[in-house]
């Protein structure tokens, strides 16, 4: 999605009396957003923004970093509603507090302890603040009904997802991981949850109903690591122009998030909230066990004979924590790793393409 797009969205959202919403992370509560009406899209990257980045912030910034202030600070989104400032990533957190609108910000407090005591309360007080906050905001009221139908919604959203990338669990998969990804940022496009699902199931028929393009000898490659909206093209090209095929993507756009499960029969809404966002193996989280209990079940459904890790240029928490994602593919999993630095230029695409050619033909 380009910022016309998004603009023209947001226009006619508006025109229709709705308001929008805008936020850059997955642990944002997406079922409060939906229960109070929002218009919500979650934008991990954007292209053609306004260079902001530089005048507000020193270079040595992750580039996603970089991206969001871009986004935010852009005058053709200067009419969303709401932007939804969450501190999962210090560098973010504190970009945030140095843009010029702050009244359309909304501050949300990422629980970073994964097995403390303080992160399920954390999460429950954030989600009842969340939900005051638009509540006040709006002039709107949204009941235990209202969050247990928008539950519904992203469940069914997130399970279409999920069974979008199942389809590359034959042999040889259904699809270019390419193809998968570019169907998934089209349906991030459109602004209700209903079409979003229908969108991701459509083009999983599409790719059952046809023969598969991908040759049997193509390698598999299970990728995981940062965000990768802003540089799918040249890594996930780079994987299947040279005898590969990403079979399954970890990340957070797609498996990270879609496998959280929120329990709509929970009695208590806000324990509900807690187990579904406790549950997100982001490299935040200390100690970071679901991220590689996911990725031993990615792994092993996906039968990968590969994993590429992509990183961002000083995305410190991933970058650190791939040191262990290397050793449980040697020690345990016993399979090939390969980790890659980007950042969301085209300047390396040659550089990063020789070297997963590399890593492909060595498999």
């Amino acid at each position: 999605m380009n910022k016309q797009e998004l603009k023209r969205l947001i226009d006619d959202r508006h025109r229709a009396g709705k308001k929008v919403a805008l936020s850059f992370c997955s642990h944002v509560p997406e079922e409060v957003l939906e229960a109070a009406g929002l218009c919500h899209f979650r934008l991990p990257y954007m292209e053609g923004m306004e260079d902001s980045a530089s005048r507000i912030l020193i270079n040595n910034v992750c580039p996603l970093v970089k991206n969001v202030c871009d986004i935010c600070e852009d005058p053709a989104l200067s009419e969303a509603d709401l932007i939804l400032a969450e501190t999962s990533c210090d560098g973010k957190k504190k970009m945030y507090e140095l843009l010029t609108n702050q009244d359309r910000l909304y501050f949300y407090q990422v629980g970073q302890g994964a097995d403390r005591d303080y992160v399920r309360p954390l999460i429950k007080s954030e989600v009842r603040y969340l939900i005051r906050e638009l509540e006040k905001r709006f002039g709107i009221a949204v009941t235990d009904a209202d969050l247990r139908e928008a539950a519904k919604r992203v469940n069914e959203e997130r399970e279409s997802v999920l069974e979008l990338m199942a389809v590359q669990r034959a042999f040889p998969p259904a699809a270019y991981g390419m193809e998968i990804y570019q169907a998934l940022e089209e349906s991030r496009t459109l602004p209700e949850l209903k079409d979003r699902t229908s969108a991701n199931r459509r083009a999983r028929e599409a790719f059952l109903a046809r023969k598969s393009p991908v040759s049997p000898d193509a390698r598999r490659i299970l990728l995981t690591g940062c965000p990768m909206s802003g540089v799918y093209e040249k890594i996930i090209h780079g994987v299947e122009a040279n005898g590969g095929v990403v079979v399954a993507i970890e990340n957070c756009e797609v498996m990270k998030t879609a496998v959280r499960h929120f329990d709509t029969e929970q009695e208590n809404l806000m324990e509900a909230f807690a187990d579904c966002y406790q549950n997100t193996a982001c490299a935040i989280m200390s100690p970071n066990l679901r991220r590689f209990a996911l990725l031993r079940q990615l792994a092993a459904e996906y039968e990968a004979e590969g994993v590429l890790e992509v990183t961002l240029q000083t995305c410190h928490p991933y970058t650190v924590e791939r040191d262990r994602i290397q050793q449980l593919c040697k020690n345990e999993l016993q399979i090939p790793y390969m980790a890659v630095e980007t950042d969301m230029t085209d300047s390396d695409t040659g550089q990063l393409t020789t070297r997963i050619a590399a890593f492909i033909e060595m498999l």
